[in-house]
């Protein structure tokens, strides 16, 4: 699509922004993970997010806007949910075997009967029906940061939960009435109102408003997407006021209005050669879930004097060959059969792939 025309367009660049996004989650904990988490440079530029925190919202404002139209295109709840599991679920059960019974036996401080006798190693696999769990036992723990093996898979509960929200807002008519800004309304007055009144600091129930609010502004940018004006001067302005207001009280207010709008018109830009960007495969979402063992392992071998940028070079490469691997033979197989729940086409109507 032209960002001045309409969204009814496949020639988009949410491939490469889910890359980008998924490669700045690496990078920014790289700091963390090198002992220098308070240089972490997006962080100090905006004063109130992190790097990865920015990367995640990518994410989230596109999956929320893909979500809402797969669900849109779906034949049934039980199509919906089987098309984002077999998403989510197939790599995401490699990620937590390949950290479990290759990385953790090779670098625990225990023998291997013990590690494999120990209930943390079992309890691990629980990432696998996302409950999150972050150690292995004996694993990574004279690292710079200890005892996490995989410090990414905390937003894949959240994730999920998102889409079972788009099925409730399918299944109650909020979506097809296009009501979808009295649910964003009850978020924002809880991320930046009611949450701390209330004196609520999970950190789990904080990132549900917080990433709630993007995601479903991604689904509002969707079910609006025609009355919405696309034009590249709005996307300045906005990108201005960003960052006008970072290190400013009214930062965070600027970034959940412009972020939403600045995601979805970059990834309807007309640029040829990022939209062709996933010619040979979507690997972002293996480079999501793969790479923080991997940067681990990295320390782990050669130690937090390695440096952020060359922990970033040294983890990415192995992380881009596994989800390079994981896209052609796990990946795409498995959402080859979403083909068996899919809808027939409507006429007329064209909607970005919700491979997200």
């Amino acid at each position: 699509m032209h960002p001045t025309g309409s969204f009814h367009t496949r020639e988009n660049n949410f491939d490469f922004l889910r890359f980008f996004a998924a490669a700045l989650v690496l990078f920014a904990h790289s700091y963390p993970l090198v002992g220098r988490r308070e240089d972490e440079p997006l962080t100090l530029l905006t004063g109130y997010e992190k790097g990865g925190s920015i990367a995640v919202g990518i994410f989230f404002v596109m999956s929320g806007y893909l979500i809402a139209s797969s669900w849109l295109a779906s034949s049934s709840p039980k199509s919906f949910l089987i098309k984002r599991a077999l998403r989510i679920f197939p790599a995401l059960i490699v990620a937590v075997l390949l950290s479990a019974f290759v990385i953790g036996p090779l670098v625990t401080q225990f023998d291997l009967a013990r590690y494999l006798a120990a209930d943390g190693t079992w309890t691990y696999l629980q990432n696998i029906l996302l409950v999150t769990r972050y150690e292995l036992p004996g694993v990574f723990t004279g690292n710079a940061y200890p005892d996490v093996v995989n410090g990414s898979l905390w937003t894949l509960p959240l994730e999920v939960l998102m889409y079972i929200g788009v099925m409730i807002l399918g299944l109650t008519g909020f979506l097809k009435r296009r009501l979808i800004f009295l649910p964003i309304a009850v978020l924002a007055v809880g991320h930046f109102w009611l949450l701390g009144k209330l004196g609520i600091e999970s950190y789990f129930i904080k990132n549900i408003f917080k990433l709630g609010l993007l995601y479903y502004s991604g689904s509002a940018l969707f079910l609006y997407r025609d009355d919405i004006p696309w034009r590249g001067w709005i996307a300045v302005l906005l990108f201005a006021a960003l960052v006008a207001t970072f290190r400013t009280d009214i930062g965070p207010l600027v970034y959940f209005v412009a972020l939403p709008y600045l995601v979805l018109y970059l990834a309807y830009a007309p640029l040829p050669w990022v939209s062709r960007f996933g010619k040979y495969g979507d690997f972002s979402y293996g480079l999501y879930i793969y790479a923080f063992p991997f940067q681990q392992l990295t320390i782990y071998l050669f130690g937090p004097q390695v440096g952020v940028l060359g922990l970033t070079l040294i983890a990415f490469v192995p992380t881009l060959i596994l989800a390079a691997l994981s896209w052609h033979l796990i990946e795409a197989p498995a959402m080859k059969l979403k083909r068996l729940f899919a809808s027939p086409p409507q006429p007329g109507r064209a909607t970005p792939s919700a491979d997200s």
